[in-house]
């Protein structure tokens, strides 16, 4: 009698320590997927500009005054003038010859 004693005991430790990781695996499931909501939350948003058929669009930024230009400054400070119709795609690449 005394084995199956210790045979039930060990059958019922097995299933707290199984429902015990259970636990500590949602828990942690769901402290990371409330964590990943938070970031996306306070991720920026969009900062494409999308051009107006007939215009062009330019990204906003401070154009400096020419009195602060230095020679050989053009003056652009990195913004990006996209023309109409081309949304901001590359050129198509030319295929090499093979060999």
């Amino acid at each position: 009698m005394n084995q199956q004693q210790d045979l039930a005991s060990a059958v019922m430790k097995r299933d707290r320590s199984r429902s015990r990781m259970r636990m500590v695996t949602v828990t942690v499931g769901a402290a990371s997927l409330a964590t990943a909501g938070v970031v996306a939350y306070n991720l920026p948003g969009s900062t494409h500009t999308t051009a107006v058929s007939g215009t062009t669009t330019t990204t906003p930024s401070a154009q400096p005054s020419a009195a602060s230009q230095q020679p050989g400054d053009d003056g652009g400070d990195g913004a990006v003038t996209v023309p109409s119709g081309t949304f901001g795609q590359a050129p198509a690449q030319a295929t090499s010859g093979g060999s």
